[in-house]
């Protein structure tokens, strides 16, 4: 499987400066709707294109982050866009849902 990085505050202008699409789920180990989702963003995973940058993090590890993009309700992905945040996805949602908004971000619709 494609290696999903793990971002906190070090690292996470890689996403900021990445000049493409980029998906970061926001999640905690302690949040039993992000553990049950996990299966649906690894299967996105396994879907995307090369191109696509993928990362986690985990908001107890990132509260500057957190609070930076607003994330108040878990687990939460945000699709990226030229290292802008262009897209929020809430709650829990299936691989299919997560595809087809990535797929709207890089047509730039």
């Amino acid at each position: 499987m494609r290696e999903i990085t793990s971002y906190n505050e070090d690292n996470f202008r890689d996403i900021e400066r990445y000049e493409g699409v980029s998906v970061v789920r926001f999640s905690a180990p302690w949040c039993p709707p992000c553990q049950t989702s996990e299966v649906f963003f690894n299967a996105l995973v396994r879907q995307l294109d090369d191109d696509v940058q993928v990362g986690r993090v985990n908001v107890d590890q990132a509260p500057v982050l957190t609070t930076k993009y607003e994330i108040w309700g878990l687990p939460t992905v945000l699709i990226f866009k030229e290292g802008q945040m262009v897209r929020r996805i809430p709650g829990v949602k299936h691989a299919g849902f997560y595809a087809s908004a990535i797929e709207e971000v890089k047509k730039g619709q």
